[in-house]
């Protein structure tokens, strides 16, 4: 038992230490969650005690301040706040595809910018550890009546597929537009071909369409699935388009758009 809490210790400073060691656990978790949802527990406490480390680091240097605002001006600290904050939502978003119900209950009244805000913040050291420059367009002061956690899984899904195919040194959007009753809220980023017949494949389990595994080879197909499903039961009208020409700074990529649209809280 104390060569266990020995060996606890050690891996919890190695994760303090190195934001790139939680991205390779997690991915290799992600990997094997269908088959082992208690290492995924055991994971996930981890993260959770490396994450609150790095937060009450950065609320000691910047009291009073918003944790998410003091990660941004600390760097270092930061990064690995976010990195164990980042790999926590990836894997508690993968129990939708083993429990599709859990998107309903725990809805809660939020507003939609700054709640995709605070994904994009999240995901900000990902992207540019891969030069990708991310920017909000538009503005939405709507609130829905959803679960956040399920929203959240959607908004995660789509920001990953944005910074793991997007090229270096692109630039990416997500824009807010408001109409009637309707928030449509775009996730706009450069990426590989998606052929016509697998415009429809790309958001089922396991599937990855063929550019994209030329591109990244790691991958579960996971990620979208679950969007998709989260997105078929809440009526958010997950979608995507891409233009029928490459993009002319990047050769053999093109502009492609994952689409959602929300009902405004009354």
């Amino acid at each position: 038992m104390e060569s266990f809490e020995t060996s606890r210790q050690e891996l919890l400073a190695a994760l303090a230490a190195d934001p790139e060691m939680l991205k390779s656990l997690a991915e290799q978790l992600r990997h094997e969650f269908d088959e082992n949802l208690e290492q995924s527990h055991d994971f996930l406490q981890l993260l959770t005690q490396v994450q609150g480390n790095a937060e009450a680091i950065l609320l000691d240097k910047h009291p009073g301040m918003d944790v998410d605002l003091a990660a941004e001006k600390s760097p270092h600290e930061g990064a690995i706040f976010f990195a164990a904050k980042l790999m926590k939502v990836k894997i508690d978003s993968l129990v939708y595809l083993q429990e599709i119900n859990r998107v309903h209950g725990g809805e809660t009244r939020f507003q939609i910018h700054p709640f995709i805000l605070k994904y994009v913040r999240i995901y900000k050291w990902q992207a540019e550890q891969r030069e990708l420059r991310i920017r909000l367009d538009g503005s939405s002061y709507a609130a829905v009546f959803l679960s956040g956690d399920a929203v959240g899984a959607v908004v995660q899904a789509l920001l990953d597929n944005m910074v793991k195919y997007a090229p270096a040194g692109s630039n990416a959007t997500v824009e807010f537009a408001e109409s009637g009753d309707r928030v449509a809220v775009s996730f706009r980023s450069i990426g590989p071909r998606i052929e016509k017949e697998e415009m429809s494949k790309i958001f089922l389990p396991r599937y990855r369409a063929v550019s994209a595994r030329r591109i990244e080879s790691l991958g579960q197909g996971i990620g979208l699935a679950t969007a998709k499903s989260i997105s078929d039961v809440l009526g958010l009208q997950l979608s995507v388009e891409q233009d029928a020409d490459p993009h002319p700074s990047y050769s053999g990529r093109f502009s492609t758009t994952f689409s959602l649209s929300f009902t405004k809280a009354v």
